[in-house]
This record gives C-alpha cells, sequence and structure tokens, in this order.
C-alpha cells in the first residue's frame, strides 16, 4: 500500500495547490473587475459633469443674446420715446432737426470707425530696429558708412 498511499499523497498536494492557484486566479479577476468597475463609474460621472457643463455653457449664452436683445429693444424704446416728445412738446422744426441729428450721429459712429481704420491701416508702421536716415546723409546699411577717406598719396600713378 506504500504506492497507494503515495498517489494518494501526490493526488491530495496536486488538487490543494490547484484550489490555491484558482483561488489567486480568482481573487485577482475579481480584483480587476472591481477596478474596471470603479473605471466605468468614474467615466460615467466624468461624462455626466461633461454634460452638465455644456448645458450650463448653452444657458449662458441663450441668456446673453436674451439680455442683448432686450437692450436693443430697450434703445429702441427710448429712441422712439424720445422721437415722441420731440415732436410733441417742440416746433416741427425742431423737432425734425433732433431726428435728423440723432439718426446722422449713429451714420457718423459708424463713418468715424471706418475712417479709423483705414488711417490705422495707411499710418500703422512695425518699429524699426534702425534710424532712419534723412536725405543729406548716407544711410547705415550703404558701403561708405563709418569710413572715412584715405588720403591720396602725391606723387602715386594711377
Amino acid at each position: 500500500m506504500n504506492e497507494m498511499e503515495t498517489f494518494l499523497s501526490i493526488g491530495i498536494i496536486a488538487f490543494l495547490s490547484g484550489a490555491l492557484v484558482g483561488a489567486l486566479i480568482y481573487r485577482l479577476v475579481v480584483n480587476d473587475g472591481g477596478r474596471s468597475k470603479r473605471v466605468e463609474r468614474q467615466m460615467d460621472e466624468l461624462q455626466q459633469k461633461h454634460t452638465r457643463y455644456q448645458a450650463q455653457v448653452s444657458d449662458h449664452f441663450v441668456q446673453t443674446a436674451q439680455l442683448i436683445n432686450r437692450l436693443n429693444e430697450d434703445y429702441r424704446e427710448i429712441h422712439n420715446h424720445l422721437a415722441r416728445g420731440a415732436t410733441e412738446l417742440c416746433s416741427e422744426d425742431n423737432a425734425n432737426n433732433l431726428l435728423q441729428l440723432s439718426t446722422e450721429n449713429t451714420k457718423d459712429s459708424s463713418e468715424e470707425n471706418g475712417k479709423l481704420e483705414e488711417i490705422e491701416e495707411i499710418y500703422a508702421e512695425p518699429p524699426r530696429d534702425y534710424a532712419p536716415k534723412t536725405n543729406e546723409e548716407q544711410g547705415t546699411l550703404s558701403e561708405e558708412f563709418g569710413l572715412k577717406g584715405k588720403p591720396k598719396e602725391k606723387g602715386a600713378s594711377d
């Protein structure tokens, strides 16, 4: 029975070592599954935060557009109120002059902006890294700049 005991002990040892290796592999797989679940949960949270942020940005710009439209409407109402007041309270000539001035001012301001841009384009120059020369002077890039003429020797033949 010696052989039988040996086979039995080898079987038991193999079974226990296999169970131990299987338990280790199962534990590693379960831990990786837990990690992947955490990563998925974090990804979902980040996606939700991003979606909320996009909704906030959209709401902000919608509200800004509405406020600008309301501002434009208020400006029109003020302008109309002033025009009505001018026609009711002032003489006809003064009212016409005031109305013309208000429409000319809006046109003039846009024309002035255009003229200023043209002037800036014409006269805007990048800074120079040299001093410009006057008409009588030689420029710094001239070949003779800074050289003094050599006196010619007497009696030298050319």
